[in-house]
């Protein structure tokens, strides 16, 4: 049986940096992954395939929704590989309960199981996060067979053990890593997807369409770096709409640079191995034409 696992977390939790953490812990095995990305195009699969991983992407749209096609057709043709694990990174708005009606496919489930469920929570944003979006941000944390906070570099070590007694109530059973993932063994991480986990299914609560909109951009145009940031700081102040989470890859004079955005805090830093810009923001009433002029 093919063991499948979800590695799930609201926008700009750090899915991605997680996943490459697991993967570069595993050993020998053939794994697959599965990136759904809301917006149009996908930066994370662009970050994955640079480290050389086999990426199945889909995109424009979210699995739990209106891609659940999409999803159960790309599952069934990996399962004719020869594969020991899958590893999906659905989009940050992803309802997981969803996931268990996907696998009564009899096919799907003949062939492959679901042996854990990772939530990234990003510590930084997680009051905001849960108050705003409390919906589906519950949904992963109280679906999760382990819970892992990110960014607790910058939190207080108060503040971190506070968002630990949260989670403790949302999930009692999950296991708990809170700690700065610089500090991350190779066996605490492989404890996310190997150690003996009894998921349960429960009913889901089945999603609409999201009310969230996307936009995303391939571009050749070369930024400096006061410049990206100025692009950011608009999107703090609302200049582009109500913008939630941004990333790219923006191509400057020697080297490229990897921006990314979540809900008024940006970071920006040097990266290489891409040839050409892509970018994606994921927002509220955004300013689709602004923002296409700004990157082209």
């Amino acid at each position: 049986m093919v063991k499948f696992d979800i590695i799930s977390g609201f926008l700009g939790s750090g899915k991605t940096t997680l996943i490459k953490k697991i993967l570069n812990s595993l050993d020998g095995e053939k794994v697959v992954i599965i990136e759904n990305e809301f917006g149009d195009v996908s930066v994370d699969s662009e970050v994955l395939q640079i480290e050389g991983f086999e990426i199945y992407e889909i995109s424009n749209g979210c699995v739990c929704c209106k891609l659940k096609g999409d999803f159960i057709f790309t599952l069934k043709q990996i399962l004719t590989q020869k594969v020991e694990r899958i590893i999906f990174e659905p989009s940050g708005i992803f309802m997981i309960g969803e996931i268990y009606d996907l696998f009564k496919d009899p096919q799907i489930s003949s062939e492959c199981f679901i042996n854990s469920v990772t939530t990234v929570v990003d510590a930084q944003n997680f009051s905001n996060h849960i108050q705003s979006y409390s919906g589906f941000y519950k949904s992963q944390i109280c679906s999760a067979s382990s819970l892992v906070v990110s960014k607790t570099q910058h939190m207080l070590v108060e503040e971190v053990s506070q968002i630990e007694l949260e989670l403790c109530i949302l999930n009692e059973t999950a296991t708990i890593l809170a700690k700065d993932w610089i500090d991350l063994s190779n066996e605490e991480v492989l404890g996310l997807v190997d150690k003996k986990t009894v998921l349960i299914a429960k009913d889901s609560i089945h999603s609409r369409s999201h009310d969230f909109e996307s936009i995303g951009l391939r571009t050749s145009r070369i930024f400096e770096s006061e410049q990206l940031e100025s692009i950011l700081k608009k999107c703090k102040h609302g200049g582009y709409g109500k913008i939630i989470r941004g990333k790219g890859f923006i191509e400057s004079n020697n080297c490229f640079l990897e921006f990314h955005y979540i809900d008024g805090y940006y970071s920006i830093l040097e990266s290489s191995g891409l040839s050409t810009g892509i970018v994606s923001f994921i927002g509220r009433d955004l300013q689709k034409k602004l923002l296409t002029a700004s990157f082209q």
